[in-house]
């Protein structure tokens, strides 16, 4: 086998995560899997180990276990890691020990088709083939941009930050104002998009340059595929934008909010920190932080939970 207990046991030492180990000592792996489609050989993780269909895992080779602190997985004849945080603890060992696999780690370089006019980025860059970088944008260290991706105007990304394919950055945002005749006009962009350190931006996500002001999103933000930012938002620290989210131009976004698939915000509001959206919520005016947010339009729920993301 590729790997041992003693390599598990290496890693929950280098991040001095407590830990409680049972079943066999002597069990090995070289690969990983869901429970949904257990393998021999394999590491996987339970968040609840209350419904664990125990007698499964038991028909598997040399299965490790990654649960939760303070379960109770009984019977098993395979080995299990009790740690405070399973989830974490499992991504984290797959993360170290399978990286070699891993599609989003790329070694740095300039695809031949891609355009880099600009000077101004750090050290070990990727661009992926048929991306466009025009010379006014700013690019920091480690910062990942795959395929098909357009970037332009003023923009500044930080360092250790992943744009996905198919994304745009730095397009004019959608503003107007109406003559004398009554007909739209285009409102000039004067503003840029600011986008911090260790930012996740999808596949086929839009953000837009802002207006008078720059469109800011602030260290490590996340956003899913299909996601839209218009001009002048502000998306504060470790806000998660989940598939096809809309966010409204002039709306701040609170940190650390979780903003459920198909959610859209109107203009000129704010969300506070810690607000959670269900699916499909419609926010047509300004919420407070810590709440949970559903409907059409949006009512507050609850409190949000601790550990609700």
């Amino acid at each position: 086998m590729k790997y041992t207990i003693k390599n598990i046991v290496e890693l929950l030492d280098k991040y001095n995560v407590e830990y409680h180990c049972e079943g066999k000592t002597d069990a090995g792996f070289d690969g990983f899997c869901p429970l949904n489609r257990l393998k021999d050989n394999s590491l996987t993780w339970v968040r609840n180990a209350d419904n664990l269909n125990v007698d499964e895992l038991n028909q598997h080779h040399n299965l490790v276990l990654i649960a939760e602190k303070g379960a109770s997985i009984p019977n098993a004849s395979f080995s299990i890691f009790y740690v405070p945080n399973a989830h974490r603890t499992f991504f984290r060992i797959v993360q170290e020990l399978f990286a070699e696999m891993d599609p989003e780690i790329k070694l740095p370089q300039i695809a031949s088709t891609a355009v880099v006019e600009t000077e101004k980025f750090g050290e070990a860059l990727y661009v992926g083939h048929h991306t466009i970088i025009e010379k006014s944008v700013k690019l920091g260290n480690h910062v990942t941009i795959l395929n098909n991706v357009t970037i332009q105007g003023n923009v500044t990304i930080g360092d250790y930050t992943t744009i996905e394919s198919g994304t745009v950055i730095g397009a004019c945002g959608f503003g107007h104002y109406w003559d004398e005749d009554e007909h739209p006009i285009d409102v000039p962009h004067f503003g840029g998009v600011v986008i911090g350190n260790h930012v996740k931006i999808g596949a086929g996500n839009t953000i837009s340059r802002g207006c008078l002001a720059d469109t800011v999103i602030e260290d490590y933000v996340k956003t899913d595929n299909l996601v839209h930012i218009a001009h002048n938002d502000y998306i504060k620290y470790g806000a998660m934008l989940t598939a096809c989210v809309e966010i409204s131009g002039s709306t701040t976004v609170g940190k650390n909010a979780w903003l459920a698939p198909g959610t859209a915000v109107r203009e000129g509001i704010e969300l506070g920190d810690d607000i959670y959206t269900g699916i499909g919520t419609v926010i047509t005016k300004s919420q407070p932080a810590g709440k949970v947010v559903v409907g059409v339009p949006a009512k507050v729920l609850r409190d949000r939970k601790k550990d609700e993301h």
